[in-house]
């Protein structure tokens, strides 16, 4: 690839999508969320896997425990690379030596987001979506959220007080929630919109809200 071709080619855009527990913005209890929402779920998959270019494949970013934390016969989240941070790259590559053997083209380890970023081939892919743990995404909203482009939250509310003990932060001076248009309209470029209802959703005793924030 020629260089002004490699320069016409815009860097995937790098989003958080997380589902969090008003008012506090709970999104886990000792490890496990506190909800399996059939219908939140689906947008998740959707979202993360659709691509509005047809000819490129997105990419999910999760730490080690995240992906643990996903059934083995769902992993490799399917249409997707997958992408495993981990502090102890030699270790976790031992450990996972056959499922990345199996999955080559859709699973990699990597010590940092950095080095995440920049191993991802812009011509290849449309969409970066980090997607957990709790300490993956207040890192990046507290110390580099100049890497981050946008946030999918879930706003989910239920009339009891459910105890949570792991919180996501987000800055009101840094981020701000955008008019359910905006998040109309980039569906829409993945032929999304129609699928789902993006305000009142309700399932198992919760209320949830698909909402999209971006910097100020």
């Amino acid at each position: 690839m020629t260089t002004s071709t490699a320069a016409a080619v815009s860097a995937p855009k790098v989003s958080i999508i997380v589902a969090a527990l008003l008012p506090r913005y709970g999104i886990g209890m000792k490890g496990k969320l506190p909800w399996a929402l059939k219908q939140e779920m689906n947008y998740f998959r959707r979202l993360t896997t659709q691509s509005s270019e047809s000819n490129k494949q997105n990419v999910v970013i999760m730490g080690r425990k995240t992906w643990e934390s996903i059934p083995a016969k769902f992993r490799p989240l399917k249409g997707r690379l997958n992408i495993i941070l981990t502090r102890n790259l030699a270790k976790t590559q031992a450990e996972y030596e056959t499922e990345l053997n199996t999955y080559s083209n859709g699973l990699k380890l990597t010590d940092s987001l950095s080095s995440a970023l920049d191993s991802i081939d812009a011509t290849k892919f449309n969409e970066i979506f980090i997607i957990g743990g709790a300490e993956i995404y207040n890192h990046l909203l507290a110390n580099d959220s100049d890497k981050i482009d946008r946030i999918f939250l879930t706003e989910i509310t239920h009339d009891d007080s459910l105890p949570m003990d792991v919180f996501i932060k987000i800055d009101p001076a840094i981020w701000e929630k955008k008019d359910i248009s905006v998040l109309h309209n980039y569906l829409k470029t993945k032929s999304l919109h129609e699928e789902f209802e993006l305000l009142g959703n309700e399932e198992k005793g919760f209320k949830f809200d698909y909402t999209l924030w971006e910097k100020k």
